[in-house]
């Protein structure tokens, strides 16, 4: 079946029953995650969900959580199909609990800089491993019944003008790199459906770029599933029709409904290209179970509503065995690791990730995750050892949420805010308690008021734990304004970054310092009117921090330990979809707390808690390193497996770690990057290459070498990849 031959099989039948309005309006999303169902041929609505470490399902809903798995470069760091398939066989049983058809995922781009904003969510930076992981992750979610959407087709590599940079790109290069995880996983996993990207390639956006998505995609490979857009990707209704889109996202607004009938009665569009479309989505539809294939009379049930009371979370072991499976030890020439239960009496268990672990990157990918042991208590349970915890530097971009029972609604008194919204009248739209001082376009607000709202304010009661100088950060983009009881005490103004979901994952704040007293409340109130359309609204209230004393007592700690564990890295709202990093050095001063307590401890252990790689010059003052990169719900129990040698940091490299920095050279739309060493030159030098890894097992102690097939604490045997190559 091909766009051009029309349709052919049992959906013609089907097809021919509907007028070529009926057959546009299935063309173009009912919402922003569901597809319109037709009862005239027993077609009921799919959802849609993002991926691809997780399923969010359509909205974030705290009493139904998600599993969050380590992030897809940390499942092509396990260098084993055989394991990612078993972890997306259960993610996708989970997708189907919470009624979920069709997870936008895996993300099958190639990592081509380490300044990717969004490379987390990538599998490697080489395409046989990519595709490896890419084919066992499709087939293990599709054998549950959900469908996989490999994204974003094709070289949507960079974040920096996403929606708009033109990859110029030789045929032989893009074959053999950039097009290769999309042909296994179509010639391999029979994946459902092939997100179109946001980006131009050879001069022709993705969603009308005939030649890749027509020719390459539906003539030579023969894909007979749908191609979708990416959300608001399509900007044509003609070009983007005779391309080979089949699916624009989201709905219902959007370049084709009326505009593409039109083009069909002018002639301009084939009605055989709309037919061809809707057989498609009918073969998406039988493949899901959602195509009963007759006439019933009757609309089927919403996806919705066959969800499970509560979803059918994964496996903690399982997910927790794929993070330490992830974990790269790259040095361990000191033989600190693994540190034996009782062998130790003290542990100062430092950095700022240590306090705020990131285990999941910024924009679609997130997912309100299933709460684990933290890391503190995992590894003093695993160590048996007094582990005393210091921040040690401040990294964040935003001032940090309060800890739970800080904030109290003032009208119910119950832990959260009181959220009140209105429109442009000023008639109230909503007036409740909600849980946490974060709202996004993803909460499920009774009939979505937060997306109309003219003016939402959040008020709450915050009760100080400490005596001294605060501050309270307010967050969004549009008017701002900050009450502490009746006074206001600041108000700006924001507009709109260059990327929607950069708003979301580091939206601009306004702080003001408030002295408080612990145990006496303060009235606070945030009064936002956002700018065009609603992302994202944050209140985030913290005790002003002291960068120097707080390396001091670092450094005083890790003095008085036996072992020092500093876990440093990335903050929340640095990696993300939306933008590219700056650089490749550690934010903050986390550097130099690493150097002062490396000298203050000769046994200090850096944990890197990072999606992307960092350079680290401080890589020879310390004992010992492992790459944990952004690794899920069960950070906290993984770290303490591999440190204690419960489990093999079973990890090798699916990224080059360049031995110096790279930094972006001149106009960053061009995409040109001067590296010192060039990262894909012939002067590299890389402080350890892909593929490369240590060992630190008690039964098993090696360090150093590219791994030999099963030596990697009982690994698979990492079927399909050539031997040694892990």
């Amino acid at each position: 079946m091909s766009s051009a031959a029309g349709v052919t099989g049992d959906e013609s039948v089907l097809v021919a029953r509907l007028s070529l309005e009926e057959k546009v309006r299935l063309l173009t999303g009912a919402t922003a995650w569901v597809l319109h169902g037709e009862p005239a041929i027993g077609l009921r609505p799919i959802v849609m969900s993002d991926g691809p470490a997780g399923v969010r399902g359509i909205r974030f809903d705290a009493t139904n959580p998600s599993t969050s798995l380590p992030c897809p470069v940390a499942m092509g760091a396990t260098w084993d199909p055989e394991l990612i398939e078993e972890l997306t066989t259960a993610l996708g049983r989970e997708a189907r609990s919470k009624g979920v058809d069709v997870v936008l995922g895996p993300t099958i781009n190639i990592v081509r800089t380490p300044l990717s904003g969004r490379g987390f969510e990538c599998f490697s930076e080489d395409p046989l491993l990519t595709s490896r992981i890419a084919v066992a992750y499709v087939r293990g979610i599709q054998k549950a019944g959900v469908g996989a959407t490999a994204t974003h087709y094709v070289a949507n590599d960079s974040e920096t003008e996403r929606r708009t940079y033109d990859a110029r790109i030789s045929e032989g290069v893009l074959r053999e790199l950039y097009l290769a995880p999309f042909e296994a996983c179509v010639a391999e996993a029979g994946v459902f459906l092939i997100m179109a990207a946001y980006n131009s390639v050879n001069g022709a956006t993705m969603t009308a770029n005939a030649p890749l998505v027509r020719g390459v995609l539906k003539g030579e490979w023969e894909f007979t599933g749908a191609v979708v857009s990416d959300w608001s990707a399509t900007t044509s209704t003609i070009a983007s029709a005779v391309g080979g889109l089949d699916l624009v996202m989201p709905g219902p607004q959007g370049p084709w409904g009326e505009q593409l009938v039109d083009a069909v009665r002018a002639g301009t569009v084939s009605e055989s290209d709309i037919d061809d479309k809707v057989a498609r989505l009918l073969i998406l539809g039988r493949r899901l179970g959602a195509l009963n294939g007759f006439v019933d009379g009757s609309e089927q049930a919403s996806p919705v509503s066959l969800a499970s009371p509560q979803a059918a979370l994964i496996d903690p072991a399982l997910v927790r065995e794929v993070a330490a499976r992830s974990f790269v030890l790259l040095k361990n020439d000191r033989r600190v690791l693994p540190i034996a239960p009782g062998s130790v009496r003290r542990l100062a268990l430092i950095g700022p990730n240590a306090v705020t672990p990131l285990i999941q990157g910024g924009g679609s990918i997130q997912v309100l995750p299933v709460t684990r042991p933290g890391i503190s208590e995992a590894l003093a349970d695993a160590i048996d050892a007094e582990v005393t915890v210091h921040q040690g530097a401040l990294t964040s971009a935003t001032v940090a949420i309060p800890p739970a029972g800080t904030l109290h609604d003032p009208v119910s008194g119950k832990p959260g805010v009181r959220l009140e919204l209105r429109d442009a009248d000023g008639t109230m739209l909503y007036d409740d308690l909600h849980a946490t001082s974060v709202l996004t376009w993803w909460d499920g607000l009774p009939g979505d008021p937060h997306l109309h709202a003219s003016e939402i304010v959040m008020r709450t009661r915050y009760r100080a734990q400490v005596d001294g100088r605060h501050v309270i950060g307010a967050a969004g983009v549009g008017e701002i304004r900050i009450a502490v009881g009746d006074t206001v005490v600041a108000e700006a103004r924001s507009l709109q970054p260059r990327d929607v979901v950069e708003a979301l994952s580091r939206p601009p704040e306004l702080r003001v310092p408030v002295e408080m007293r612990a145990g006496s409340d303060v009235n606070v109130r945030v009064e936002f009117r956002p700018e065009a359309r609603f992302v994202t609204m944050r209140l985030g209230i913290a005790q002003q921090f002291d960068d120097a004393a707080s390396i001091q007592e670092a450094v005083a700690a890790a003095t008085s330990a036996d072992v020092a564990v500093i876990i440093v890295g990335s903050a929340e709202g640095s990696e993300s979809e939306g933008f590219d990093r700056p650089g490749m050095s550690l934010v903050g001063d986390q550097d130099d707390l690493v150097r002062r307590v490396a000298a203050a401890n000769s046994n200090t252990i850096v944990v890197l808690n990072t999606g992307m790689p960092v350079v680290m010059p401080w890589i020879d003052d310390v004992a010992a390193v492992v790459q944990v990169w952004l690794p899920g719900q069960a950070f906290g129990e993984a770290l303490a497996d591999v440190l204690s040698g419960d489990a093999e940091p079973g990890g090798r490299l699916p990224i080059s770690i360049p031995l110096s920095g790279l930094r972006p050279q001149g106009d960053r739309s061009s995409l040109r990057f001067r590296a010192r060493p060039r990262l894909h030159g012939v002067a590299v030098r890389c402080a350890v290459r892909a593929g490369g890894s240590g060992s630190c097992r008690r039964r098993c102690r090696r360090d150093g070498g590219a791994a030999q097939r099963g030596d990697a604490g009982g690994t698979r045997g990492r079927p399909g990849l050539p031997r040694g190559a892990g």
